[in-house]
């Protein structure tokens, strides 16, 4: 025991003098959180603009080559707007898909806060497009503004919300196949109960309000787990 405590007095370090002095000296690159968000726009990748920008082009196109019948208006643009989703969620998942999670995950800005930064730059792009969307269709077809923001957010919220979970849940290749799964299922239903098929329209705007709901309240609680940083959540230390 006395060697022990011999050992133990000998090898403990002494009080750092001026230690808060010290580090406050040390100069190195100071980052906001804002300016992180701003410097991830540019290690998105190239594709997810310019899919973005040929949704939208595509459907100012469909308003003039189209007859003006909302249930071809819509038909047309149902079976995109999954895809934009899809598109969101192989960004944020591209650290587990290329063995990185686990580095990022011990960077100051940590895995969760770069898939948050990513989900909002992302979240805000395809708000400004579903936005011009239903604006567009406010004005050139029958169905109104209100109406029309329903039908293009309730396929973009839905595959939100399930390639979140699925995100959650699986790792890899399968999560690709997953989600990419989950968005040709919604843009298909879309295209059949949009579409008008055996279904009446009060039924339809009943069905995309409570999926517009659930889904909301499945992204809020995947986000929640993603701002928390859990071990297990989106590839992070698997």
């Amino acid at each position: 025991m006395k060697i022990k405590e011999a050992l133990r007095s000998a090898c403990t370090p002494p009080e750092p003098r001026n230690k808060d002095k010290f580090i406050r000296s040390i100069r190195y690159p100071k980052l906001s959180y804002s300016e992180f968000i701003l410097s991830q726009i540019c290690y998105i990748r190239k594709r997810v603009w310019l899919f973005s920008a040929a949704v939208l082009l595509i459907v100012i196109g469909a308003v003039y080559m189209i007859p003006q019948n909302e249930k071809y208006l819509v038909w047309i643009i149902s079976t995109l707007i999954p895809f934009l989703a899809l598109m969101t969620a192989m960004e944020i998942s591209r650290s587990d898909m290329f063995g990185m999670s686990e580095i990022e995950a011990g960077c100051r800005y940590s895995l969760p806060q770069l898939i948050g930064a990513r989900m909002i730059i992302l979240g805000v792009c395809n708000f400004a497009v579903i936005s011009a969307i239903a604006v567009i269709l406010g004005f050139f077809s029958p169905l109104g503004m209100m109406k029309a923001a329903l039908y293009i957010l309730t396929p973009y919220i839905t595959v939100n919300g399930i390639s979140l979970v699925v995100l959650d849940k699986v790792t890899g290749l399968e999560c690709v196949y997953m989600n990419v799964a989950a968005a040709l299922g919604v843009s298909l239903t879309g295209i059949f109960l949009l579409g008008g098929v055996l279904l009446d329209t009060r039924f339809v705007n009943t069905l995309c309000t409570m999926l517009c709901a659930g889904g909301v309240i499945v992204i809020m609680i995947q986000i929640r787990k993603i701002m928390n940083g859990r071990d297990e959540c989106y590839g992070i230390n698997h």
